[in-house]
């Protein structure tokens, strides 16, 4: 098996991996150091592939297999960097790739060019790859530090969102953002490869070998792309660049993450905001032996929304029941979730300054009335029992 080029099989092959690195024409130096900065915070796995036959070393740490010791009789042993030929690399945390698998390069062409106008007029700076065969490889490095400058309240909403867990946040928001880009931002207009979203398998290397030519650097924009395939191999003695890592820190990133908080409010079960007739449990708050009244909990789900103006007067009804069931610390969990699924209709302050006034207890009758004033009927539903 052929994983690093030999110059006494194809010297041709092994030269033009090896080059001149004092000329900046070496696969094996500039892949190298490329791989050794994007695992400077993230490590990296890698995997190298024999082109013929297909057959692939186990994963292993970066940089295994990329470094070889030479042995030396009187002098000390030097290390130095293998002719690896394909080499695949892990996917980092803030990284999305996007490749579509149309038959020609003509059609990748044509698709990557569709969803880098989505995303570079979001303000996204992708990197563009020939993959060396038939597709185009989009890599996208997310820059975490453009979340300092969203508005306080939508980042109040995150931290409410994933309890002030921001590795889970993270990985969230990146699932999320490359589904988002994936689907053409929902439209699927053209197909890319879906298994990209997880970022769970290997990705081929820059600078790494495929079957006409060597993963090769475009450019920065769509606009930048060939039409047709840039092949660069050891036959023509064309050396591929490798690009310089550029963090996206979109324009558009309050929109982005609104979008991401309204959709994670939609779909998921974990973090404050839960989906209708959930148990109270599900806010890890633990259950007064004096449980929630029916009516009340009406006022919880999902279905007032529709109350428009009577959300205030819903939120005094549901702070004195929360009061009266648990300690306060848990009604204010649970009162600024409810306050953020109904789109925030209090500001903190005011919140914060009812939890400390006089309580009132309030019958299911005026409980019932309010809700049939704003179209809810729950006539049944605490049996005809009213609680003074």
């Amino acid at each position: 098996m052929a994983f690093i080029a030999d110059h006494r099989q194809d010297f041709e092959m092994w030269d033009y991996i090896q080059g001149d690195i004092y000329k900046d024409m070496s696969i094996v130096a500039a892949r190298f150091l490329y791989l050794e900065e994007l695992s400077a915070d993230d490590p990296l796995k890698i995997s190298l592939r024999d082109p013929y036959s297909d057959k692939w070393t186990k994963w292993v740490k970066f940089p295994e297999l990329l470094l070889c010791t030479a042995k030396a009789y009187g002098r000390v042993n030097h290390v130095y960097l293998s002719a690896a030929i394909d080499v695949h690399r892990s996917i980092l945390k803030n990284e999305i790739i996007i490749e579509s698998d149309y038959p020609t390069y003509e059609e990748n062409y044509a698709a990557a060019k569709v969803i880098g106008k989505i995303i570079e007029g979001k303000g996204f700076e992708p990197m563009y790859y020939y993959s060396g065969n038939k597709s185009v490889h989009i890599h996208v490095f997310f820059d975490w530090d453009c979340l300092d400058g969203l508005d306080p309240i939508i980042q109040d909403q995150l931290r409410l969102l994933f309890k002030g867990r921001g590795w889970y946040f993270k990985r969230k928001f990146m699932e999320w953002l490359r589904t988002k880009m994936i689907s053409c931002w929902d439209t699927d207009f053209k197909k890319f490869d879906k298994d990209l979203i997880r970022a769970n398998h290997l990705i081929r290397c820059e600078l790494s070998k495929n079957k006409l030519g060597y993963k090769a650097f475009l450019g920065y924009s769509y606009k930048d792309m060939s039409f047709v395939p840039y092949i660069c191999n050891e036959k023509n003695k064309i050396y591929p660049e490798i690009g310089k890592i550029r963090l996206s820190s979109p324009h558009k990133i309050q929109e982005i993450v609104e979008e991401f908080i309204e959709n994670t409010r939609k779909k998921t079960k974990l973090g404050m905001v839960r989906k209708k007739n959930n148990p109270l449990s599900n806010w890890g708050i633990n259950i007064s032996p004096e449980s929630l009244r029916e009516c009340v909990k009406v006022i919880l789900s999902e279905d007032f929304q529709k109350a428009g103006d009577g959300l205030k007067r819903g939120f005094f009804i549901l702070l004195n029941e929360l009061k009266r069931v648990f300690e306060e610390n848990q009604a204010k969990i649970i009162i600024h979730d409810w306050n953020a699924k109904m789109g925030f209709p209090l500001k903190d302050h005011e919140i914060n300054y009812r939890l400390k006034i006089k309580d009132y207890s309030l019958s299911c009758d005026y409980v019932h009335n309010f809700l049939k004033e704003v179209g809810i009927d729950v006539s049944e539903k605490c049996k005809g029992k009213v609680y003074i």
